[in-house]
């Protein structure tokens, strides 16, 4: 199983950021889990996940993640609606295949929260990639 969602905000303020996120779980228990953002011109990287919801049949992940700087994202991806491709991808082994869905205009919404600062949100309604496979 794995989700990947890259997202595009464009402020007010005319300074986008970029969010991407990759979650996958690999055989023997082994998993990835890393998030990077883009935001006022710094990286900021999260390991530490709390998936809330990942809905392959209607396309929507929601998740918390947090970095060792402290800040906090809560990230609402939507990719339900126009765009949804379920395409049947070949395994590398040649034993058959798996199922992708992908909606490149999906819409994301990010709350960005630091201690001692006010919650920061960001949104584009179709500027996002969801990707979702595996019990899809």
């Amino acid at each position: 199983m794995s989700t990947w969602v890259h997202a595009y905000f464009l402020p007010q303020d005319g300074h986008p950021s970029t969010l991407e996120a990759l979650v996958y779980d690999m055989p023997f228990g082994l998993f990835f889990r890393k998030a990077v953002l883009w935001h006022q011109g710094k990286e900021h990287v999260f390991r530490h996940f709390q998936e809330s919801r990942r809905d392959p049949k209607n396309l929507e992940w929601v998740f918390r993640c947090f970095a060792g700087s402290g800040l906090q994202l809560e990230v609402t991806v939507d990719g339900r609606g126009p765009g949804v491709h379920r395409l049947p991808y070949a395994k590398t082994d040649c034993t058959g295949n798996f199922c992708v869905v992908n909606n490149s205009l999906a819409s994301a919404a990010v709350c960005l929260e630091q201690r001692g600062s006010p919650a920061e949100r960001l949104a584009t309604t179709n500027g996002a990639a969801l990707e979702m496979t595996g019990r899809v």
